[in-house]
């Protein structure tokens, strides 16, 4: 499930779970493309199982009316993240294929 995001007077964008991910630290949900929480500043595990993310984003957008993208990364500092190489795209399907192995 997409939901879309951004700010007043800028183009408005969709992110899927897959580019989503929860702090394992304070729960808060973040961008995948974010480092650390930018709430807390953890830089450890991050939780990435879909089922958890899209419950997260249904959370923040009954929160807050609709997910921004204040609500998912520190605006002051965010790049919008370069196009994915073919060995991050490798990465993110066999880090999909392990959480799916987990259960």
């Amino acid at each position: 499930m997409a939901r879309q995001i951004g700010q007043q007077g800028q183009q408005e964008t969709t992110f899927g779970a897959a580019e989503l991910k929860l702090c394992e630290l304070c729960g808060w949900l973040n961008l995948d493309s974010n480092e650390e929480c930018f709430v807390c500043g953890w830089h450890g595990h991050f939780e990435h199982r879909a089922e958890f993310v899209r419950a997260a984003a249904e959370l923040a957008s009954l929160r807050h009316g609709r997910l921004e993208l204040q609500h998912l990364t520190d605006v002051r500092t965010y790049r919008k993240p370069a196009p994915p190489t073919l060995k991050s795209r490798l990465r993110t399907v066999l880090r999909r294929a392990w959480n799916w192995l987990r259960g």
